[in-house]
């Protein structure tokens, strides 16, 4: 990977650059980008009122402080009159005035399943008809403020206020909520201020926060894929050669026949294909994080290249597409094909497709064909947590980030930052696989899963936090060149662009420690510059899912994918190829309108697949254990059958069909 830029500093910009030409996004950038960079929000003079006027010290009066790293906790409201640090061993004087406020909507709503994806951490994202409050803190140190109040209004309904008196008593810290006022039903987009003042004098205090209102959520299937659009009302940052940034309009950045991916599963769980991760699929969790296994990703090669040769660098999709190749009551099947290429778009022949298989329980399969050429490395799996612009990593990472949980049951829990001379132990393979769970927020109790039964070594890397003016400040890895940033190189150290765009966490990696590969086959082929060579074709396949299961209950799912179960079968007889790991699917060909499937699991057999081979469409009856199922309880589509079903001892299966 190549390094950017080697210490946290602001970075300079033009006047104007990352201000957005519209009045909406221009009155509330500014302030909001303060606001992040301070923690908090002081209380200056009004022009033409002295000190004596508003009851603070003057500013003569003031030493510079330290408020602390911004990157460090506390954060937001927590910040708020927080003891201060001298600056060169003088005493530290405090802000007079200081104070903070966040809009919170009524209930959590995954922003997908409001038909946004990553919505900035400082921003407000409300449906119609949604409420909400507003937690509001501060604290003066110059003396009482007993006829303080706080204020809230929207500008398209400016009439509309909502209020609370908060009187304030001196180096009392006060926190208090007052309800969200009304916005108007024919916006999109609002503007939430929110004031403190007095009854005589000038206003203390006074914060915008930016409003995504959505009239009409998308209504995703409860299990299904679906081409969309989703909604990203904030400008693409874009970094020039010279250095200097500017922005590109969400709405133009790609080719407008290119669409989004949203699989919508029953758990509530949302894996996304968008045009902003470059196609790189993502769990979007329900607390606006999302979680990436990765993707192919090669060394460079040897005729030279610019940064990392990987698919993320494909910006402006260039070569990545994906597609629905089936959605049916059974079965989602997505595909993702792509060139890794490098910051200017260089490739070199190979390609990759990596097929989804999803069922109603919200376990799927990543499966990967990569087609290179020979002696090709490759990067295949990473743990890769995506948070929103204006997020520090720490106010939302979960120090338990991984839990890895070995088939024999044994146990190592990984704790962030990680240092390997506290945890290095924790590391050591045992040449037996193992599932791995990742958290994406710490208040999310969803996590998601990672299993390959081929696969026997432990990641080699994980990744250490960043390190800045002597603080720890990020728990792993982090970069703001991905996602959706334009024309920014690889970096190892923090820098201001997290007010400007999502960014990414590196938790660890598998580097080029490859798991064996399912299938392999070398043959001579065409490659994506169509020319004939020696290709070499190679597939993997990892479960995947997300769950707030125990580890026993991983388990059982772990070893049900890495042990089939053994079948007998009557009125039907058994493919060649009987147990599919890319479809987790036991393929039978049928042969009599009833079939009778004895199951003998190995140790458990968790939500069995079975593809049915020139069954009739209709189904008449599915008994299980001589138990007729009720239509919840299994899904047919023609093709394939899903059972809601965990086997842990020998059962009968009789399916019966119809004449057509």
């Amino acid at each position: 990977m190549a390094t950017g830029s080697v210490g946290w500093k602001p970075t300079t910009r033009r006047a104007g650059e990352e201000i957005h030409t519209g009045g909406w996004w221009r009155t509330w950038v500014k302030p909001a980008v303060l606001a992040a960079l301070l923690g908090i929000v002081l209380l200056l003079p009004a022009p033409g009122a002295s000190a004596a006027d508003v009851g603070v010290a003057g500013p003569a009066a003031r030493m510079p402080v330290d408020r602390g790293h911004p990157w460090r906790p506390p954060f937001g409201l927590d910040r708020v009159g927080q003891p201060l640090t001298a600056v060169a061993g003088r005493s530290a004087e405090p802000e007079p005035f200081e104070a903070d406020a966040i809009a919170r909507p009524d209930r959590i709503v995954n922003p997908v399943d409001l038909g946004a994806i990553l919505v900035p951490s400082d921003w407000l994202i409300l449906a119609e008809g949604q409420r909400g409050e507003i937690d509001v803190a501060a604290i003066c140190r110059t003396g009482d403020v007993p006829d303080a109040r706080v204020t809230a209004w929207f500008e398209s309904t400016a009439a509309e206020k909502t209020a609370r008196e908060m009187a304030l008593v001196q180096d009392r810290r006060f926190q208090g909520k007052l309800p969200l006022p009304a916005f108007s039903a024919g916006v999109d987009r609002d503007v939430l201020h929110v004031s403190i003042d007095r009854k005589a004098g000038p206003r203390l205090w006074h914060k915008t926060i930016a409003a995504m209102i959505v009239r009409r959520p998308p209504r995703w299937p409860e299990f299904g894929a679906t081409e969309t659009k989703l909604r990203y009302d904030a400008p693409i940052s874009v970094r020039a050669d010279d250095g200097t940034f500017s922005s590109l309009s969400y709405a133009e950045a790609w080719d407008p026949r290119l669409h989004d991916v949203v699989v919508a599963l029953p758990d509530g769980s949302r894996f996304v294909f968008w045009r902003g991760s470059s196609y790189v699929p993502f769990w979007a969790g329900r607390f606006n994080t999302g979680l990436s296994y990765e993707w192919a990703e090669t060394s460079p090669p040897a005729d030279g290249f610019t940064d990392c040769v990987e698919p993320l660098m494909d910006k402006e999709l260039r070569y990545g597409r994906v597609r629905i190749v089936e959605s049916t009551p059974a079965r989602i099947h997505v595909r993702w094909s792509y060139q890794s290429c490098d910051f200017k778009y260089k490739v070199w022949g190979d390609s990759a497709v990596e097929d989804y298989y999803f069922y109603r329980d919200g376990f799927g399969t990543r499966v990967l064909t990569l087609q290179s050429a020979p002696g090709g490395d490759y990067e295949l799996s990473e743990f890769i947590i995506l948070t929103p612009q204006a997020t520090y990593p720490l106010s939302v990472l979960p120090s338990n980030l991984v839990d890895i949980i070995f088939v024999d049951g044994e146990k190592r829990e990984l704790s962030f930052p990680f240092f390997a001379s506290e945890q290095g132990e924790k590391m050591k393979s045992r040449d037996i696989p193992a599932i791995f769970r990742v958290r994406l927020h710490k208040d999310d109790p969803v996590a998601a899963i990672y299993f390959n039964p081929l696969d026997i070594r432990l990641p080699p890397t994980v990744f250490g936090p960043f390190v800045d003016k002597g603080e720890t400040v990020t728990p792993c890895y982090w970069g703001s060149h991905w996602p959706l940033a334009r024309g920014k190189t690889t970096g190892w150290a923090i820098d201001d662009r997290i007010h400007f765009t999502p960014c990414h966490n590196s938790v660890m990696s598998w580097a080029r420690s490859r798991p064996r590969p399912l299938r392999t086959a070398q043959l001579e082929s065409l490659d994506t510059l169509g020319r004939s060579k020696p290709m070499v074709v190679e597939s993997w396949v990892w479960l995947i899912g997300t769950s707030s299961e125990g580890d026993a209950r991983l388990l059982e799912w772990a070893r049900s994918f890495a042990s089939p179960p053994a079948v007998e079968v009557r009125g039907a007889r058994l493919e060649a190829e009987t147990y599919v790991p890319e479809r987790r699917a036991i393929r039978l060909v049928v042969e009599e309108p009833t079939v009778t499937i004895d199951v003998k699991p190995a140790a458990a057999s968790v939500h069995p697949v079975f593809e049915l081979v020139g069954a009739p469409k209709t189904l008449v009856d599915v008994e299980l254990g001589g138990r007729r199922l009720g239509a919840s309880e299994y899904a047919w589509d023609g093709r394939t059958l899903w059972l809601d079903a965990t086997l842990r001892q020998a059962a009968r299966l009789r399916v019966v069909f119809g004449r057509e």
